[in-house]
């Protein structure tokens, strides 16, 4: 279905730009837990935990139901871009399933003793972190870029998350994947509003730059920006498809300018000068 070599490579490039981001989930927390449980109870390793668990549910879930999230619209009967089956789907259901089930369960374990025994109390708790976090976007320090810069990342990933859960073709933005990954990034994009809020709250509370868990999930969203910039570039200027293979893209440019804009702030230095 490609049109060109260079076609496949930098969608897949972009694709996997999500990688950076989700080991550097991992790791941080794998380093938190040879600490104590009282360090993954933290906010931020909460946080992430309850970030991967739902970005693992949702890609199980999209690769369970790839036909129907990405059916070709009106084909009788139904013609979908399913790319797995047999073994191969089964073991992408188990792998992601388990990953999130582990991020669910040290999440639950890290909780206060008395919510930890009231399972009823979970979702609560859950609505209430959310809630707050939504109110708590706006940087404390407009004088201070990098607090700037991680509000904005945040806010923007979140926006992604939801255009990409909309109508096509406002859902290639920022993936360019068009209905072959139809539902799927927006868990990644939701994992790296996570990450930056994180990385938000570290640096109001002067963590940022001296803390090593924030360093890794610093590196881990600027491998992300790397990688996701880089297969936008290649396929501008060295793919001979372009644009006329990208139907989609050229439906949405500001939208996917605007996406190549704010993804761009993950390169910027976490080094800064108030003022």
């Amino acid at each position: 279905m490609m049109p060109t070599f260079q076609h496949g490579l930098f969608a897949r490039t972009g694709v996997i730009a999500a990688v950076p981001l989700i080991v550097s989930c991992f790791a941080t927390l794998a380093s938190s837990s040879k600490e104590s449980w009282e360090q993954l109870a933290s906010p931020t390793c909460r946080r992430l935990n309850l970030g991967l668990a739902v970005s693992g549910l949702a890609s199980a879930l999209w690769v369970g139901f790839a036909p129907i999230l990405t059916q070709i619209p009106g084909t009788v009967p139904l013609v979908s871009h399913q790319a797995y089956s047999g073994v191969m789907r089964a073991a992408l259901i188990a792998g992601y399933g388990s990953g999130a089930a582990l991020s669910a369960a040290v999440w639950a374990r890290a909780l206060p003793e008395d919510v930890r025994n009231d399972p009823f109390l979970w979702p609560g708790r859950v609505v209430d972190g959310v809630a707050k976090s939504l109110v708590s976007l706006a940087p404390a320090c407009l004088d201070d870029p990098v607090n700037v810069k991680y509000s904005l990342l945040t806010t923007s990933f979140l926006l992604f998350t939801a255009l990409q859960l909309g109508s096509h073709p406002l859902s290639v933005v920022p993936s360019w994947t068009g209905r072959r990954l139809a539902r799927a990034f927006p868990a990644w994009t939701l994992l790296a509003a996570v990450c930056s809020f994180s990385l938000k709250e570290a640096a109001e509370n002067g963590r940022l730059l001296v803390d090593p868990a924030y360093r890794t999930l610093s590196n881990g969203l600027t491998g992300f920006g790397s990688l996701y910039l880089a297969a936008r570039l290649g396929a501008v200027c060295f793919d001979p498809s372009f644009p006329a293979a990208y139907h989609a893209v050229k439906l949405v440019p500001a939208w996917q300018a605007l996406a190549a804009v704010m993804i761009g702030l993950t390169l910027r230095s976490d080094k800064s000068v108030v003022g």
